[in-house]
């Protein structure tokens, strides 16, 4: 014979799986599929936005450098 208290948990415990099973069943695949892809798609933007940056960061950087006044040039070297 079980104790009140053991009986008291799996009440508990029965009832706890039960209102978790009722919560995935009112989940709605189709409308965590669409928003998945809606965040990988705007991810995928993101990426290619951050790599165009740099991109012309980079060149930025190279004209800077280029035409930088106190960098030595190669007709000074000789």
């Amino acid at each position: 014979m079980r104790s009140p208290e053991s009986e008291k948990r799996s009440i508990f415990c029965a009832n706890a799986v039960s209102r978790k099973e009722k919560a995935l069943a009112d989940v709605d695949l189709a409308l965590l599929a669409q928003q998945n892809a809606e965040i990988l798609e705007e991810l995928r933007a993101l990426r290619r936005e951050v790599a165009e940056l740099k991109e012309q960061s980079g060149r930025a950087l190279d004209f800077e450098r280029r035409n930088d006044p106190r960098r030595p040039n190669s007709l000074t070297h000789r």
